[in-house]
Formats: C-alpha cells, structure tokens, sequence
C-alpha cells in the first residue's frame, strides 16, 4: 500500500535546469563560447562537486574559467528570484495525493535555504510532511542516505514508498535505497540503466498520477 512519495525539486517540481541552461548560454556569448547552455551544461547535471571541476578543467579555459562561472552563477540566481517555473501538473499532482490521504516528501539536493525559497514563491512549501536538503545529508546522490533518511523520520517502509525523479544520479539514489521510483525526464534522456532502475518512465507529472491511480493506489 502506497503511503508516502518523495518528490525531487529541481527538474521534477520547478523547471529549474532550462533556467540554468539559458544562463550558461548567456554567460558563454558574453566571453566569447557560445552554446554553453547545449555543451557544457547537461554533462554538469547530477555530478559530484569533483567531477564537476575536472569537467569545467577541460572544457573551460583557465583564464576566464571562475569569472565565467560566476557569471553563470549570478545570472540563474537573479532569474529564479524573479520567476520561479512550475512544471506542467505539479499542483494536480500534489492534490491528488493529498485527496488520497498519501504522505509528501522532499529530497533535494539543494540547500535548504534556496529550496524553501523558492518551494515558498510557488506555494507548496506547506504542502509537504518533510523536507530534507543537499546541506542536511552528508553525500550527494546517487548516494542512497537522502532517501533512506527520508523513510527513517517519516517511519515508512521502502516498499509502501513511492519516488518521483528527474535525473539519473537521483533515479540511481532511489535504486540503491530499494524505493520504487518512477522518472520523469528532464533535459538528459533516459538510458537503458535508468529503464532497469524505474518502475516506470514517464513523459510528465499527469502520466506519473496516472502510473500511481492504476497501480499503486
């Protein structure tokens, strides 16, 4: 019996990744690489803090490699303070799970200060029985601890759990905690490892309450 699912931000609830994407493409015309946002960016997603500079060692020159980033930084930030993006179906989503009396959690990434702003700008911050950040847990995914934390304070069993992910390090953290999980892709495809790691893989979050009326509920 399903009774809590445990949600993803970034990709999965606000529509984050094409923020970043657009910023990287900015901060790359202004010194001179264009297409950044296509090039560098969809390697960076989901990677440890180090194999994010060996990345960005190689692909970046050394001379411009920290204003560049800097940049990137700033231009994402200043845009998700002014907008927040909200996936297609997030709210419907979020109401039929409560109309069914199912448990809400978070596992993000993200730190905590970021997230609760901006789960806050949207509205759902409430909405959820737990929420648990990147600055919080020790490792990072596709480490198991933030999902195995998670079912820990909210006493549940990883097999009435549900996880909803978009990428492939937090699809391989669910894998490794032994909850059930159905990915909804974002910017990175899915490949023949995540089809083995899911229960499903769905095209948005209405096929994702679909997936969960049919066969969890």
């Amino acid at each position: 019996m399903l009774e809590l699912v445990v949600f993803d931000v970034d990709g999965l609830m606000i529509d984050t990744e094409s923020v970043w994407k657009n910023a990287f493409d900015k901060a790359g015309d202004k010194y001179g690489i264009p297409n950044l946002g296509d090039t560098l960016f969809p390697s960076l997603i989901g990677k440890r803090l180090e194999d994010e500079q060996e990345l960005l060692d190689r692909l970046l020159p050394s001379d411009i490699q920290n204003q560049l980033i800097n940049e990137w930084r700033q231009i994402g930030l200043s845009s998700l303070e002014k907008e927040v993006p909200v996936k297609p179906e997030l709210y419907e989503m979020l109401d039929y799970l409560e109309q069914h009396h199912i448990k809400m959690a978070v596992a993000t990434t993200t730190r905590r200060e970021l997230t609760e702003q901006r789960l806050k700008k949207i509205g759902v911050y409430d909405r959820f029985d737990y929420v648990l950040c990147g600055d919080e847990v020790t490792k990072r995914k596709p480490d198991p601890e933030i999902y195995l934390s998670v079912l820990k304070k909210m006493n549940t069993d990883a097999k009435n759990a549900l996880v909803l992910e978009d990428s492939v390090v937090g699809v391989e953290a669910a894998y490794r905690a032994g909850i059930d999980c159905i990915q909804v892709p974002d910017l990175i495809a899915p490949t023949e490892v995540q089809e083995k790691q899911t229960i499903c893989i769905v095209k948005d979050l209405m096929e994702a309450r679909d997936y969960i009326q049919e066969n969890r509920i």
